[in-house]
């Protein structure tokens, strides 16, 4: 009967709390890598498997640390080539070599004014670097699209402060906020 009385102040609370629970859930589920960023007990970029979180305490699977003492939490989000970036290395690579090799090539360059076979006569200097550096752009994406490296993504920490808590005679909301 005593749970009865409570039933309009939990249809009203419900809402809050499931909104609440909504917007500030972990993204973490057990098994997932993360790197924990945490000076005070001696962790810079630690890597390891997430277990869960108790109350305020972020478990591991080889250790438990304190959420207020974690200054920092990613979680793995996938392996990713690195085309892109090789690429634009390499053309920039190609072009700064190419540069000095289409000075060296104008110097030695003469266009002749009697064209018998009708093609332009296009000085080196810009057709050399340019040349260079998309040879160098290619051999770059291909290059790093071999090169694979972790991708991390930045977990707010106050999605993982706030939980719910089943206790005997229903639920509670926990939840801790930083300053």
């Amino acid at each position: 009967m005593r749970t009865l009385a409570y039933l309009p102040a939990i249809f009203l609370v419900a809402p809050i709390c499931t909104a609440t629970a909504q917007d500030r859930t972990s993204p973490l589920e057990p098994g997932q890598r993360v790197r924990v960023t945490a000076p005070s007990l001696g962790l810079d970029g630690h890597e390891e498997r997430f277990s869960g979180v108790r109350g305020d305490t972020l478990v591991l699977t080889s250790m438990r640390c304190l959420i207020a003492d974690v200054e920092r939490l990613d979680v793995h989000a996938g392996r990713r080539s690195r085309a892109v970036t090789g690429g634009l290395i390499g053309a920039a690579a190609g072009v700064l070599i190419g540069i000095p090799v289409g000075a060296l090539e104008q110097s030695r360059y003469e266009c002749d004014p009697d064209n018998a076979w009708g093609i332009p006569c296009i000085p080196p200097l810009p057709t050399i670097p340019i040349m260079f550096g998309v040879i160098g752009g290619v051999l770059g994406a291909v290059t790093g699209g071999f090169i694979k490296t972790d991708s991390w993504q930045h977990v707010p920490l106050e999605h993982v402060r706030v939980s719910v808590v089943p206790q005997r005679d229903g639920f509670a909301l926990a939840a801790s906020v930083a300053f």
